[in-house]
């Protein structure tokens, strides 16, 4: 691919990742996912097969946090939706600043995430959500909270390659005290689902960034 193409899908992208950030609504989200597949559909059958894979992932990701972004907000939309807007403000969360992302080397990405952990869970801790039936809520959370999980195993093992058992017991450490503080009897499951929603909201971000960072060097 010529850089002059790259440079254009790589701002279009950009752009399009920036307003999701700050606003992870429908439209936001379908724009993203709009500007994926333009990106898919150009390098498809190309001879870099690692930005091909980038692409994938990035859309993967993007696909699973709008399906379950959309099932939460039904279910809470009849609930006053709009006094518990903050539960989907993942661009209040210090670490999402989007310049973090952009400017920090590949390596670094997974670590941003991993301190993302701690901060969504205070963030989500600070606020109160979601009254009324939390059946659907606990059932959409158990689902997603065990593909997230592999999901960021993934991640951890793309980005910082092949693990030695130490750095491989370090990623699980930190892993599993998120989702075993989340899955503490006392959690009220609004505050599990919106520690789902911010982790996925920043699987896109990583997501996106590892794809501007391959583009740039296409």
């Amino acid at each position: 691919m010529a850089k002059s193409q790259a440079a254009k899908l790589s701002d279009s992208f950009r752009a399009a990742l920036a307003a999701a950030v700050s606003n992870m609504d429908d439209a936001a989200l379908f724009t993203l996912r709009s500007e994926l597949s333009v990106i898919r559909g150009v390098v498809a059958g190309g001879k870099d097969k690692a930005l091909v894979a980038s692409v994938e992932r990035a859309l993967s990701a993007v696909g699973r946090f709008h399906t379950f972004a959309s099932e939460v907000k039904g279910f809470v939309v009849s609930r006053d939706f709009s006094k518990k807007a903050s539960l989907f403000d993942i661009g209040s969360i210090g670490v999402l600043a989007l310049e973090n992302y952009l400017t920090a080397e590949r390596k670094s990405l997974f670590r941003l995430l991993m301190s993302g952990l701690s901060e969504g869970l205070a963030f989500a801790a600070s606020r109160q959500y979601i009254y009324g039936s939390t059946a659907v809520l606990d059932g959409l959370y158990r689902t997603n909270s065990a593909a997230l999980y592999d999901d960021l195993w993934a991640l951890a093992t793309e980005i910082r390659g092949p693990l030695d058992e130490k750095i491989a017991r370090e990623v699980q450490q930190g892993l599993d005290a998120f989702f075993k503080q989340l899955a503490q009897p006392g959690v009220p499951v609004d505050r599990r689902v919106a520690a789902i929603y911010q982790m996925y909201g920043i699987l896109v971000l990583v997501r996106g960034a590892d794809l501007l960072k391959r583009l740039s060097g296409s």
